[in-house]
């Protein structure tokens, strides 16, 4: 179970969001937010290595492990987070769509149990729409993370493509959004009322885009603070 509660610790939660092909994961690797000890709920192994350096594992070549069952996932986890050593490693289940939720959770109650306020945890969670049931307040073990993980050393990552999609758990707790380009004008003011920005802000990061450069806004804590990010790679 959680233990040693902190409240020193700063809340880092954060949200990427955006269209497919907008490079959520893209900002995940190359922002440089994520820390030394790294555990991934990835459902489509997005954090393969791979040739692309730049992009490769957790990016810029850092490696990831993969596991596709719990118990093995498990095994190595335990050991990584008991070393006392920098890792990063990930759970890649091959399940149905229809299963995706459960591993989901359990992945989460994981995060959950091993969390602890003396150390640092960056957890991801990649394609968040895709295994989250409402677009309200979220009261299973995601929910719990992202509303009182921070006291216990974790630091979420939310991944995903639509707002209407997630919990609002998710966004209203997080302290940092990265907004890429969204596919609907729906999700376009969901964002402008969250940044308070010009819509034409949001609605150039898609027209900016290249195939290996991508365009966000990236807001912080705060009304009105928000920066724009480019990623080339």
């Amino acid at each position: 179970m959680a233990i040693n509660p902190n409240n020193k610790h700063d809340n880092l939660h954060t949200c990427y969001c955006g269209a497919s092909g907008s490079g959520k994961t893209v900002a995940v690797k190359l922002a440089g937010l994520v820390g030394r000890n790294a555990a991934i709920f990835d459902p489509y192994g997005d954090y393969r290595m791979g040739k692309l350096k730049a992009l490769s594992g957790l990016g810029k070549g850092r490696k990831v492990h993969h596991y596709k069952t719990r118990n093995n996932f498990l095994k190595y986890f335990i050991q990584a987070w008991s070393s006392g050593k920098t890792f990063a490693v990930a759970y890649q289940p091959n399940v149905s769509a229809e299963k995706l939720r459960d591993e989901a959770l359990w992945f989460a109650g994981i995060m959950w149990a091993a969390s602890d306020g003396n150390r640092v945890l960056d957890v991801i969670f990649e394609e968040l729409g895709k295994y989250t049931e409402t677009s309200g307040a979220d009261r299973s073990k995601l929910g719990e993370i992202a509303s009182g993980g921070r006291k216990f050393g974790l630091i979420a990552h939310w991944v995903f493509q639509r707002p209407s999609e997630v919990p609002k758990t998710m966004i209203a707790n997080a302290t940092r959004h990265f907004i890429g380009e969204q596919q609907a004008m729906v999700d376009a003011r969901r964002w402008q009322d969250e940044l308070d920005c010009p819509m034409t802000e949001i609605i150039n990061l898609g027209k900016l885009n290249k195939k290996r450069e991508k365009h966000f806004l990236y807001k912080t804590k705060g009304i009105g603070n928000y920066q724009n990010k480019v990623y080339t790679f």
